[in-house]
């Protein structure tokens, strides 16, 4: 079972809870949004000296921000230099409209940020807002990986999981179902050109409904499988929900004590 802390660079109270929770061995994974911060942070450094414990990833930002660096090549995800909105992503990608050279060529960027401040490749590549699995996106990124030497390939996070496990748990159904089934796209792409990716996920949440986080936590932990098992966290401090997760994660007892990082020979 592997947890991974979204959202890194997004925010000071955002960025500190990571760097606690990984701190205390609660986290297997880190996903980093490259492409919101200039320089090394305080937090990046401090982040990165747990690199032992804990898998460095990019989490790919493809909706709202300025693009990194700003540029002219992905006008199928920009309008007027800045990235579209999510809502106008989601719709012109299920119609067809984005063109996966220009989710490449921006991947491509922010994967080369990422090294940059890292001063390495990332273990493994995300997207905020699930961008990555999007139509159009998702055969970019597919295409990018795809072109890296193959031991070089990170592992790519999909949201897939079965509907009976979704209508079990009882979070957030429906977003939880849109989620899985771009997921499902994704993971059969991702397997075809021999690229490692998790084999279970969880952690989408009714975010308003943050006071029952905890008990959330606990229906999601009962239902982890052996393998490569993602749960998706999102702690903070200034946000009631992502106060309650970060508490929640601080306090919980995993069931093998720390969670896992990603077992490659695990990958079908």
């Amino acid at each position: 079972m592997m947890i991974c802390a979204d959202d890194f660079g997004l925010a000071p109270d955002v960025d500190e809870s990571i760097v606690r929770l990984a701190a205390a061995r609660k986290l297997s994974a880190v996903s980093v949004m490259a492409a919101l911060l200039k320089e090394p942070t305080p937090a990046l450094k401090r982040l990165l000296e747990l690199r032992g414990q804990v898998e460095i990833g990019l989490h790919l930002v493809l909706t709202d921000e300025v693009s990194l660096p700003p540029s002219e090549h992905g006008g199928s995800l920009h309008r007027n230099g800045r990235f579209l909105s999510f809502g106008k992503l989601l719709g012109r990608s299920l119609a067809g409209g984005v063109r996966s050279a220009d989710a490449r060529r921006e991947i491509a960027a922010q994967y080369e940020w990422f090294e940059g401040l890292t001063d390495a490749a990332p273990d493994f590549v995300d997207g905020h807002l699930h961008v990555q699995q999007l139509p159009g996106v998702r055969r970019g990124l597919v295409e990018f990986i795809a072109g890296l030497p193959p031991d070089e390939h990170p592992w790519v996070r999909n949201g897939a999981e079965p509907m009976e496990t979704i209508s079990r748990r009882g979070v957030a159904p429906l977003k939880c179902w849109a989620i899985a089934r771009l997921g499902r796209a994704l993971r059969e792409r991702l397997q075809a050109r021999s690229i490692p990716t998790n084999d279970g996920f969880a952690g989408v949440c009714d975010y308003g409904d943050w006071r029952h986080y905890p008990d959330t936590l606990q229906r999601i932990l009962a239902q982890v499988r052996p393998g490569n098992y993602l749960i998706m966290t999102h702690p903070g401090q200034r946000e009631d929900w992502r106060r309650a997760e970060y508490e929640a994660l601080l306090a919980v007892t995993l069931p093998d004590g720390e969670p896992q990082r990603f077992a490659r020979k695990q990958v079908a």
